[in-house]
């Protein structure tokens, strides 16, 4: 047990965030009162914080084939404290990984659209929003019979997991925020999760490291294309 600098309370050491610099090698103040510290100062500091998050995000998107290079085979998880294989990490865009787990971060994630729906509901309808605003600058011909054929060919499963549903969504093989269009030759289907995982990243270089990674499908995928253009 350990007493919180801020709040005073007694709390369970994993109510802490680890600081190798202090001699229990635990921070003074519990993750809440860090949290709430960490809010107020950026709320303060907003510019300074934007400018240096650009900063960084710059310096390191330089250095991404470094970084991915020399990324280590197991990584710790910043939340449950597991070492896992680097494969249940999600890669950032800019080289590196996630500090948490694929199963951590997504328990968060849950756990905070359970609290807040009307945020969620909110992001979702401004992202639709940014979708349609760019889909008005590329070609947009694909259709629904199109879209059947589509389905049918990937046996109405996800195109990258290969997962059955009925619900599938489409997904821009090269996203619209990279030059894709929206036509047949850049549509598969795949389920929300595997969508939400690739989101704007390039294909082989998210579905090469994804847990679902499949031989098989990626020469399916590659062979739909190619039909398309025969």
């Amino acid at each position: 047990m350990k007493i919180c600098s801020k709040c005073k309370k007694m709390k369970d050491e994993s109510e802490f965030h680890k600081c190798s610099k202090n001699k229990d090698g635990l921070r003074t103040t519990c993750k809440e009162c860090r949290k709430i510290e960490t809010k107020e100062y950026r709320s303060k500091y907003r510019e300074k914080v934007l400018r240096k998050k650009r900063e960084w995000y710059k310096d390191t998107k330089n250095k991404k084939e470094e970084r991915d290079n020399n990324a280590p085979k197991r990584k710790i998880c910043s939340e449950c404290g597991e070492e896992k294989d680097i494969t249940e990490f999600r890669a950032r865009a800019n080289g590196g990984y996630y500090g948490k787990c694929r199963k951590c971060e997504n328990a968060k994630n849950r756990q905070y659209a359970k609290k807040h729906p009307d945020i969620i509901k909110q992001n979702r309808v401004i992202s639709e929003q940014r979708r349609r605003m760019q889909a008005k600058e590329v070609k947009s011909d694909f259709t629904r019979k199109e879209w059947k054929t589509c389905k049918e060919y990937f046996n109405n499963s996800c195109a990258y997991c290969g997962k059955k549903l009925s619900s599938l969504t489409q997904d821009h093989f090269i996203p619209l925020s990279k030059g894709g269009d929206y036509t047949k030759e850049n549509i598969l289907p795949a389920c929300r999760i595997c969508n939400s995982s690739k989101n704007n990243t390039d294909f082989y270089e998210w579905y090469l490291k994804n847990e679902h990674f499949s031989k098989e499908r990626l020469e399916k995928i590659e062979r739909y294309f190619k039909s398309l253009k025969e």
